[in-house]
C-alpha cells in the first residue's frame, strides 16, 4: 500500500502542477502544453450558446485565459483589463474561459461592458481544456474549476507564450502577455 501511495505521489509530482488559493496548495491536471507545442483547438460556448472554436491554428493571433468564475472580483479585473487593453492591439483575439454558465457570462458582460474579448463557457465538457493543464484536481471543493492560466498562440497554432499565475487571486502578468503578442503580432 505504501508503494501505490508514493507512486502516486511522485505521478502528481511529474505530471501536476501546483499553485494556491488563498495560501492553501491547488493541484491542476497536468503540467499543460508547454511553449513551442501545438495548442489543441477545442469547442467552447459563448453567451448565446453558440459553439465557438479555440486553439489550433487562426488568422490572428490568440490569448487564451481561463479563470475560475467571472463572478469574483480578480476575474472581473482580469476580464475587464483584457478588454481594455485588446481595444490597442491589432490581429490579436482574446478569449477568456470559465466553466460559467453562458446566462451568466451575458450578465457579466452587459453589466461590465464586455465588447473586445470573446467570454466563453466550458460548462459541458473539459475534456479538451484538460490538455492545457488548467483544471484543478484537487482539493475536492474546487475540482473542476479552472485555474488562472494564460496562454498566447502564434498564428500556426503553436504556444508562444504560457503563464500559470501562482496565486489564484492575483492577476495575470498583463506586460508580458502583451509582450508575447507584440513580438508575434505585424
Amino acid at each position: 500500500m505504501k508503494k501505490i501511495f508514493t507512486l502516486i505521489l511522485l505521478s502528481s509530482v511529474v505530471w501536476a502542477t501546483t499553485v494556491t488559493f488563498k495560501g492553501e496548495e491547488v493541484t491542476l491536471n497536468s503540467k499543460g502544453i508547454k511553449v513551442g507545442q501545438e495548442a489543441p483547438e477545442f469547442t467552447a460556448v459563448s453567451k448565446d450558446f453558440t459553439e465557438v472554436k479555440v486553439g489550433g491554428k487562426k488568422d490572428k493571433v490568440q490569448v487564451i485565459a481561463f479563470l475560475p468564475s467571472f463572478d469574483s472580483s480578480t476575474c472581473k479585473l482580469e476580464t475587464i483589463a483584457f478588454n481594455n487593453k485588446v481595444s490597442e492591439m491589432k490581429n490579436v483575439v482574446v478569449t477568456v474561459i470559465s466553466k460559467d454558465l453562458p446566462f451568466a457570462i451575458g450578465k457579466f458582460c452587459a453589466d461590465n461592458k464586455i465588447k473586445n474579448v470573446i467570454t466563453l463557457s466550458d460548462y459541458k465538457d473539459a475534456n479538451n481544456v484538460l490538455r492545457y493543464g488548467a483544471t484543478i484536481s484537487s482539493p475536492v471543493f474546487l475540482e473542476g474549476f479552472f485555474s488562472r492560466v494564460v496562454y498566447v498562440v502564434d498564428t500556426n497554432g503553436k504556444v508562444a507564450y504560457k503563464e500559470v499565475v501562482k496565486e489564484i487571486h492575483q492577476e495575470p502578468n498583463y506586460n508580458e502577455v502583451i509582450r508575447a503578442v507584440n513580438r508575434l503580432s505585424y
